[in-house]
């Protein structure tokens, strides 16, 4: 066993309407922790290791735990900020990514 993720551990789609890429993940295929980092490469259109650690942001076995014990009716969610993208973990098996907007990544030239 190479210890990664099967292809379709993480399947990933933009929405255009709510401008934000939504990934669904299998939990008993891959960590949900390693689904927000296979989503985030994929969103950035890099490799996992090209990242920043996960861990300098949260605490990666945290979230598993989280996740792990979420039922289909559970309802949690962690939101974080990771690489300067808006993350949103769900219980039931979604990671929401909203790049940063240009309002959140422009100068404040207000005062010029």
């Amino acid at each position: 066993m190479s210890g990664l993720p099967p292809d379709d551990a993480v399947s990933i789609k933009y929405d255009s309407d709510d401008r934000m890429y939504r990934a669904r993940f299998d939990a008993d295929a891959i960590a949900p922790s390693m689904a927000i980092i296979e989503a985030m490469a994929s969103v950035r259109d890099t490799t996992p290791t090209e990242l920043d650690p996960l861990v300098e942001t949260v605490d990666p076995m945290a979230i598993d735990r989280l996740v792990k014990k979420a039922d289909a009716t559970d309802d949690r969610v962690l939101e974080f900020r990771y690489v300067d993208h808006q993350v949103t973990i769900r219980g039931q098996g979604t990671v929401e990514i909203r790049p940063p907007s240009d309002d959140d990544s422009a100068p404040d030239d207000k005062d010029d």
